[in-house]
């Protein structure tokens, strides 16, 4: 009976994130991939603009189920975060080996704000947090088991990882210290798992570099502004920084942040436990790049990280089911409450001057609903947007521009009116 609970669990969370999906194309990269999908042409670009993995994969799943690029680019985000919410809920399972807590980890990150949002639009965060979830399942596994088959396979998903989002060296400090753990404690022999991941890492600029591609933009995009104002803030802006990261926090996981924290408190005193010191650089470090790093939507760079928490989390409600079972219960029954704690801040925002205000001045986008919801239905869509003239044009904006692309795709298939509604 359960796997086929399982499937039911599984299978109504894909339905209750189709239900909730975006009905126009929102704002953001999204027209941007339904553009890549438009072209559908592969890719042998392995920058940070290639998105290469992404769009390969995009490509093909589009061409083998003959879809349309909008709703080909919206079950193509839809599949890949269900897969990450399954490959999570083997991780949670074999780490705690016991099914429920599997359920109640999966289920909070699934209802978590910035996960649930990123699978309502396009975008390619979840589809990295699949390959990211993948890694740290091999790597519970090598934990587990002491194999090096699963260091090795572990080291080849995070090197794969590298084609999805170049986000993710920042896994790197955690990875070496698996290796080190695996070479000192186990005994293991960690070459082969080092050589595969220097070998991809390595892909990334061979490819760019035969195909004729700027090799800085590999593992970087060049824009000085996001790498220089990340690091020139000051104790004033870092300061912010921080607030704002836990502000985050909070909104993702809520009264699930209090476990979690008592638990990462814990694993710092006892650090010099290799695997404790493993899973707390694992999550600081992309979380505190995901803390300073300088551009606007860095709400998005804390996932890799968040995957990381929920293990803190479960970790600390099991610590608190042995001491204070009643409390326990009480607040894994609360993560049911999840969507009522974002409609509830919603309501208090919204009646305060501030929250009034950035409402107006956000209202062509949907207002404050837009961006404290994380759920997209009945949404403004950006083509309805530019097309309304809402906005006067700039040859800097590029919504603006993939509009016009879109456009100039689409005009021999559809009416202009029929665009205005995707």
């Amino acid at each position: 009976m359960k796997h086929l609970y399982r499937v039911l669990f599984f299978g109504f969370l894909f339905v209750f994130y189709w239900f909730f999906s975006f009905e126009k194309v929102p704002f953001g990269d999204a027209l941007g991939f339904v553009n890549i999908a438009e072209l559908n042409e592969f890719t042998d670009n392995t920058t940070v603009f290639g998105k290469f993995l992404y769009t390969n994969l995009l490509i093909g799943f589009k061409t083998i189920f003959g879809l349309d690029s909008i709703p080909a680019t919206r079950f193509f985000n839809l599949i890949f975060s269900v897969l990450t919410l399954v490959v999570l809920f083997f991780g949670l399972k074999l780490k705690f080996r016991k099914e429920i807590c599997a359920y109640l980890g999966t289920l909070i990150f699934a209802l978590s704000f910035t996960f649930w949002k990123q699978t309502e639009i396009i975008e390619v965060y979840t589809f990295n947090s699949f390959w990211i979830a993948l890694y740290i399942y091999f790597t519970i596994r090598f934990l587990e088991d002491k194999n090096s088959r699963f260091l090795f396979l572990s080291s080849l998903v995070l090197g794969i990882s590298l084609f999805a989002h170049v986000q993710n060296i920042m896994l790197i400090p955690g990875w070496a210290i698996l290796c080190f753990i695996s070479f000192r404690n186990y005994k293991v022999n960690a070459f082969p798992s080092i050589f595969i991941f220097i070998a991809f890492a390595f892909g990334l600029y061979f490819m760019a570099y035969i195909n004729g591609y700027n090799t800085s933009h590999v593992f970087g995009s060049g824009n000085s502004d996001w790498v220089t104002g990340s690091l020139e803030k000051g104790f004033s802006g870092f300061a912010k920084d921080i607030v704002v990261a836990i502000g985050y926090l909070i909104y993702n996981f809520w009264i699930f942040v209090i476990p979690a924290i008592i638990i990462i408190f814990k694993k710092i005193k006892s650090f010099r436990d290799s695997q404790n010191l493993f899973y707390l650089v694992s999550f600081l470090v992309p979380f505190g790049f995901a803390t300073i790093y300088n551009v606007s939507d860095s709400y998005v760079f804390f996932l890799n990280a968040y995957l990381f928490f929920v293990f803190f989390i479960i970790e600390g409600l099991i610590d608190i089911k042995i001491s204070q079972p009643k409390i326990y219960k009480s607040i894994s029954i609360s993560v049911f409450c999840v969507p009522i704690f974002y409609i509830l801040s919603y309501l208090i925002i919204s009646k305060i001057p501030q929250g009034q205000n950035f409402d107006k001045e956000k209202s062509e986008k949907g207002g404050l609903s837009y961006y404290l919801f994380p759920w997209m239905r009945n949404n403004v869509g950006v083509l309805e947007f530019y097309l309304d003239g809402k906005k006067p044009f700039d040859n800097k904006d590029f919504m603006n521009i993939n509009c016009h692309i879109f456009l100039k795709h689409r005009k021999g298939k559809n009416s202009l009116e029929e665009i205005r509604k995707m």
